[in-house]
């Protein structure tokens, strides 16, 4: 038949960019949220002295997650208490993910984007003024 060959065609490579697209967005989506948990990662870290308040920890963990923009609304530190384990400091972030495919967050319920989270805690350092005992 004639243009049989075109149809196939024009079905197989709408199939193949519909993976390969999400293929790139899975990328994307995995690489934004190891960047997010390294900035917490490195955010705890810097909070483990006690001479760092909660607002120079919340901006070091935003310089630290670089090209996905996040906000001061998105960083959230609680300041943990030196020489308490019980008590970390606690740097948590959440960024919302929008895929170049807006069908991928409809598909997992998100609307447009998908909503991720990353947390890391860290002792407080004790011994070191102001905590020195």
């Amino acid at each position: 038949m004639p243009g049989q060959a075109t149809l196939e065609f024009a079905l197989g490579l709408t199939m193949f960019l519909v993976l390969l697209i999400g293929a790139v967005d899975l990328g994307r989506a995995t690489w934004v949220w190891n960047t997010m948990a390294h900035a917490a990662r490195e955010g705890a870290r810097y909070g483990a002295m006690p001479t760092r308040t909660s607002a120079e920890i919340r901006d070091y963990a935003i310089s630290r997650a670089t090209l996905i923009g996040l906000t001061s609304g998105e960083v959230s530190v609680t300041r943990g208490v030196c020489g308490n384990p019980s008590s970390p400091v606690v740097v948590t972030i959440n960024h919302s993910f929008t895929p170049v495919a807006t069908g991928i967050a409809a598909f997992w319920g998100g609307g447009g984007s998908i909503a991720m989270t990353a947390s890391s805690s860290m002792y407080v350092e004790n011994g070191v003024p102001p905590c020195a005992s």
